[in-house]
């Protein structure tokens, strides 16, 4: 039978000696003292003992995991745990952290003590309480003396205390560090002793003579005249210094600006020469003139005699130069916004076209004065009394004067050679009045040298200063010399002078109307449709209808308004169906006016964006169904006219064309293929669309040398429709090269021989579209094709030269060229540029078949496949994850950490969760037990002072019944 657990505990306490005969207690002094341990010693090793039977005799403390498979070099951690001891661990900590937190919750107290000097661990006790008890008395000090009325302090100025002083007396309070502007003021005690002291008290010291008698007032007053005057004198001879030595720099800066080099030379020869006075030169302007007399005679010296080179130039002066004609940079104003430039554009137009209404109207434009200059301004305004000087010269109208006579040239004898007045001044005439053509010239030239004068540099416009002075001073000996015979004239011409100059001025009027009527509107409303933008531009010359589009766009700008966006997306399709309308109407094709459009169409492009897209692959689209409605009736060839090709050439210039795949450009290239391989040829107008497309091809493919078999296949079936008649065979497996085509012989292409021999070769144009089949019937526009398919065909063999199929894709064309060569019915220049094309193909057909190689065998070893060892781990472990990826690797480690962490907050929150609500249950338990007890003594004590009530009333009862029986 198993001992019991109590049984076996005493058994474990005996063996370690705790208790039982071999105990520490149950030994003697003197067996302790004999061969016994130390009790420190002897106390570690029963508490090691105690600890020890703790453990064995409570097996519950240990908690074991038990491992399914037992691997070797395995350590595991975490088998063996000792849960209790590590719960009491943590609550044993939450008590000391949590617990305490929880206790202080929503409480607040304490006393914070805010002394001076707590916070100061540097002072000792000593000076903590020095200091505060300084302290307290200043405050006090402060605090009483402010409000107590009862104290009786002495008043102080400049620190000296006034209670000494007589309330009636006048003392001197003039400051003592007494400035310039102060020299000769009389002195403050001579102002309060003498002026207003009533001379009855004792002077000072100054107030005395020398034998000690005191001064009357006469003398008194004498010298304080003195001294005033002396300093007014000092005064007066210091402001005569300072004016000699201004005087003085100033002569010494213009001396040391001829130096430097910063006056003008036509100013300074044209200035009077004058010597400078011995006093107006000083020591060092002497000096520095002999010492530059010297350097320059020694350099003189060295150019003669060949030391120095004649074009020697001091590099120290040339900085100087630089320096001295170096402008000052003026700021600039900000960059403006794509907004604000779109608002000034419209503004200017606005403003543009309400003058040219006025105009029509027949009235004066508006114009700001300030706009046009100030000589103009002070021209036309009325004079004043100020401006009548010498050279005041009144208008002829202001006195009912009519037209008079100009000045001639004979007129001039007063005029230097070779100068002619000022154009400021050609309003000095006898008869002011003239044309209004050359008034508004001379208007003009005049704003014109205006804004010349203002850009000019200082040098230039000092020396215009100087001309128009010269100039003035001639044109007022003239003026006056010829005004006295001016009063003679004026009284012939009064009568006649009123009536001209209305009429003039009418006449003037109505050729200003008219000229703004046929001039070109600044504003226009937004188009919605081709019949409104063909009304806004109707009786506009073709050349201006760019700039009717450009207003347009100036005056809608999207930025200006969200509305405006929408006007243009209406506008866009408008301005493309136009290009489509003059490609037809127009008798002559408008290629200047469409160069110009292009630039619109691709600035709309790039505002519109995916709207833009949308319209052009619309127009695309209809484009090809048009083409499969003709295709399907067979009535019309299919091949594109003006207006498409137009439109397609447009197409290349405002979209990339070198892109692999484009939304527009690669549909609009199917499209293409789509006419070149599908259409039928029937009329020399289909050959020459054919071959525009081609040309429009060659331009898409410039950069990016993608091969078109297309356009390729079309050029040669062009070179044997227009071949004459038997050039060729008329089967069609015979012919060279694998391009298709259905009939050789058709007669609307072929040449006639007759008269073939003298036709030169022309060039294609787009007008052709715009004539008759039968008139294109003819050797003339025949002869133009082929030479232009030729031309084209070498074009291409150029772009596509470095291709690898370079010999199959023009071997059949090299053959037609070789055939066409030797046809006697040709012209010359015809002959020579078949020839010339065949040559120059042939040649690079040899470049490309020298330059490919031919497909061969392996030549050379195989070369093994690559082996590699395998990379083997030496301290392999089937717990770590060896991922090649170091990147990954740390982060699945990251995320096995964080989930990890996450684990073990969620469990400490747990158990905390579970304190806190422990300790709440025990301190509610707690309230309620000392609660309970409260109410229980509240109770006892009321039931037994209700006993005692209760007793006594019985007893007053049980007397009571008492007395009523006796």
């Amino acid at each position: 039978m198993a001992k019991s657990a109590l049984y076996r505990l005493k058994s474990s306490l005996k063996e370690a000696g705790a208790i039982g005969p071999n105990s520490r207690a149950s030994l003697s002094k003197k067996d302790r003292k004999k061969g016994r341990p130390t009790a420190a010693s002897a106390k570690n090793d029963l508490n090691k003992k105690l600890a020890h039977i703790k453990e064995a005799m409570n097996p519950f403390e240990m908690k074991v995991t038990r491992q399914k498979y037992d691997i070797l070099g395995r350590k595991s951690k975490g088998v063996d745990g000792k849960p209790t001891l590590s719960k009491q661990v943590g609550e044993e900590n939450r008590r000391k952290t949590l617990l305490q937190e929880l206790q202080k919750k929503n409480k607040a107290g304490g006393v914070v003590d805010k002394r001076f000097g707590e916070d100061n661990p540097n002072m000792t006790p000593e000076e903590k309480m020095l200091e505060r008890f300084t302290r307290e008395k200043q405050s006090r000090a402060k605090g009483g003396a402010m409000f107590n009325l009862e104290e009786e302090s002495d008043l102080t100025h400049y620190g000296q205390s006034l209670a000494g002083l007589d309330d009636f007396d006048e003392e001197g309070l003039g400051y003592s560090d007494d400035d310039d502007d102060n020299r000769g003021a009389i002195g403050g005690d001579i102002v309060s002793h003498s002026h207003f002291g009533g001379f009855d008290e004792a002077t000072g010291p100054e107030e005395t003579h020398e034998d000690g008698r005191p001064k009357t007032k006469a003398e008194v007053m004498k010298e304080v005249i003195a001294k005033s005057k002396f300093h007014k004198h000092e005064r007066q001879k210091e402001k005569e210094e300072m004016d000699d030595i201004t005087k003085e720099l100033d002569d010494e800066l213009e001396d040391i600006r001829g130096l430097l080099g910063f006056t003008d030379q036509a100013a300074e020869e044209r200035r009077p020469k004058r010597a400078p006075l011995p006093s107006q030169k000083s020591a060092a302007n002497r000096a520095l003139d002999r010492i530059a007399d010297e350097e320059n005679e020694r350099q003189k010296q060295d150019r003669e005699s060949g030391v120095l080179d004649k074009d020697f130039d001091d590099s120290y002066d040339k900085h100087i130069r630089e320096l001295a004609f170096d402008r000052r940079a003026k700021p600039q104003d900000r960059l403006k916004t794509e907004e604000e430039i779109a608002q000034e554009e419209v503004e200017k137009l606005e403003k543009a076209e309400k003058a040219r209404k006025r105009r029509m109207e027949g009235l004066s434009d508006e114009v700001d004065t300030k706009e046009q200059g100030g000589y103009k301004k002070r021209r036309k305004a009325a004079p004043a009394a100020d401006d009548l000087d010498d050279d005041f010269a009144p208008e002829a109208d202001d006195f009912g004067l009519g037209t008079g006579m100009d000045i001639g040239e004979e007129d001039f004898k007063g005029v230097k050679p070779g100068r002619m007045p000022s154009k400021k001044r050609r309003t000095v005439k006898v008869d002011v009045d003239s044309d209004s053509e050359e008034a508004e010239e001379d208007d003009e030239e005049e704003d014109d040298e205006e804004g010349d004068e203002e850009e000019g540099s200082e040098g230039e416009d000092n020396d215009d200063e100087d001309e128009d002075e010269d100039e003035d001073e001639e044109v007022k000996k003239l003026s006056t010399t010829e005004n006295e015979d001016e009063d003679d004239m004026n009284d012939m011409s009064a009568a006649k002078s009123k009536k001209p100059a209305k009429a003039e001025k009418k006449a003037k009027a109505s050729a200003d109307a008219a000229a703004a009527a046929a001039e070109l509107p600044f504003t226009f409303p937004c188009p919605t449709s081709l019949g409104h933008f063909m009304t806004i531009i109707d009786g506009i010359d073709m050349k201006d209808v760019p700039t009717v589009v450009h207003r347009i766009r100036a005056l809608y700008h999207p930025k200006l308004s969200p509305q405006n966006k929408e006007k243009m997306q209406v506008f866009y399709p408008v301005l493309l169906d136009y290009i489509f309308q003059i490609s037809i109407s127009e008798s002559k094709f408008p290629t200047a006016a469409l160069n110009t459009l292009v630039r619109h169409i691709y600035a709309m492009t790039s505002q519109l964006g995916d709207h833009a897209t949308s319209c052009i692959l619309g127009f695309l689209e209809a484009f090809e169904s048009e083409l499969q409605m003709d295709l399907a009736s067979g009535s019309r060839s299919g091949f594109p006219h003006g207006d498409k090709l137009t439109f397609l050439r447009v197409l290349g210039q405002i979209y990339s064309t070198s892109d692999y795949q484009h939304q527009v450009i690669t549909p609009a290239q199917f499209l293409m293929s789509q006419y070149l391989g599908q259409c039928q040829v029937g009329s020399v107008k289909d050959i020459a669309s054919g071959l525009m497309l081609c040309n429009l091809f060659l331009d898409y493919q410039s950069l990016s040398k993608r091969v078109v078999p297309e356009a390729v296949n079309f050029l040669a079936s062009s070179l044997v429709y227009l071949a004459p008649k038997g050039t060729f065979s008329e089967d069609v497996s015979v012919l060279p090269g694998s391009f298709p085509i259905q009939d050789v012989s058709k007669a609307t292409l072929q040449m006639t021989t007759k008269g073939l021999k003298t036709v030169e070769v022309e060039r294609l144009s787009i007008d052709m579209f715009k004539m008759k089949d039968s008139t294109l019937e003819k050797n003339t526009y025949r002869v133009a094709a082929m030479s232009a398919a030729a031309d084209i065909l070498l074009k291409y063999a150029i772009l596509y030269a470095s291709t690898t199929a370079f010999t199959e894709m023009f071997q059949g064309p090299l053959e037609l060229l070789t055939t066409l060569s030797t046809v006697s019915e040709f012209s010359s220049t015809l002959k020579k540029q078949l020839v010339k094309t065949q040559d120059r193909i042939q040649k690079l057909q040899g470049f490309s078949t020298d330059s490919r190689t031919p497909l061969q065998l392996q030549a050379h070893k195989p070369v093994p496949i690559a082996s590699y060892v395998p990379k083997f781990e030496e301290g392999y472990s089937l717990d770590k994850h060896y991922d090649p990826d170091v990147e990954r690797a740390q982060a699945h480690k990251l995320q096995v950490q964080y989930k990890k962490e996450k684990k073990g907050a969620i469990r400490e929150l747990r158990k905390d969760a579970q304190f806190v609500a422990r300790e709440k249950l025990r301190v509610q338990r707690e309230k309620d037990t000392e609660y309970n007890a409260k109410i229980k003594g509240i109770m006892s004590g009321l039931e037994a002072d209700q006993g005692e009530k209760n007793a006594e009333a019985r007893m007053k009862k049980a007397k009571k019944m008492k007395g009523k029986r006796n």
